[in-house]
């Protein structure tokens, strides 16, 4: 099973590479009739095959189709890395959220221990954070209490005001560290082996058949002038269409 755009990708790069093929036959070829013994091949056009248009009709199962935009993270990349801002952003409060509490935190959702990301993470993965550091304020704030003067109503007030800011904190970090990290979309999930599209077909389901029409296009290679006198070939500067 893999992803729509990969099936399309090794398709058109299986195209590419027949193309080649066929050229560096072309190749072989052409040095073969140019070497004749008897000089009869000179004489022939070098046979050279291409595929200018092509029609592809490719049957594929539809595994899944994600709902609205997903992107994917490595999970342990996205637990290192939100431990490391989360550290260094709750230091002034004296908190500290644990590698081993964020790593269960991502391991207890289903989509986010497999690295998806979607538009309701931030808020998910926020309030999760901030329900458990609520409950270490909520101790330092029993130790504040219980100190002799502590005047309960200040106690709660501040209470209050900390946890308005921690949560601010880890809006910003948890949102700060997805912007960061390297993320892949998640496209529709198909399934192109024979096996599956026979079985699905024999199931009274039906597959998806996708049309392709490929149009063969060509790039001229444009090559740096050789400096006076050098022996190796003139380096390769760019491509063009042709």
């Amino acid at each position: 099973m893999s992803e729509l755009s990969e099936t399309l990708g090794h398709l058109l790069c299986e195209i590419t590479r027949a193309r080649m093929a066929a050229d560096r036959e072309s190749v072989r070829i052409a040095r073969q009739y140019a070497e004749d013994a008897d000089g009869l091949l000179r004489h022939f056009p070098v046979p050279r095959m291409r595929m200018p248009q092509l029609e592809l009709t490719l049957p594929v199962v539809v595994s899944q189709i994600p709902e609205g935009y997903v992107t994917k993270v490595a999970p342990d990349m996205l637990i290192a890395a939100l431990s490391a801002n989360l550290k260094e952003a709750l230091k002034a409060q004296s908190i500290h959220v644990s590698t081993t509490e964020i790593r269960r935190i991502v391991r207890a959702d289903a989509n986010l221990n497999q690295g998806l990301v979607d538009e309701q993470l931030s808020t998910k993965l926020t309030e999760q954070l901030h329900d458990h550091t609520r409950r270490l304020v909520e101790r330092q704030v029993a130790k504040e209490a219980a100190a002799p003067g502590a005047g309960e109503t200040a106690t709660a007030s501040q209470s209050a005001e900390r946890f308005k800011e921690i949560a601010a904190i880890i809006r910003t970090q948890v949102n700060r560290t997805l912007d960061a990290l390297p993320q892949r979309p998640i496209g529709i999930s198909v399934d192109a082996r024979t096996q599956q599209v026979k079985e699905t077909n024999q199931g009274g389901s039906f597959c998806l058949n996708l049309r392709l029409n490929v149009t063969e296009e060509g790039l001229d290679m444009l090559f740096e002038d050789s400096a006076p006198g050098q022996d190796k070939p003139p380096a390769l500067s760019r491509l063009m269409p042709e």
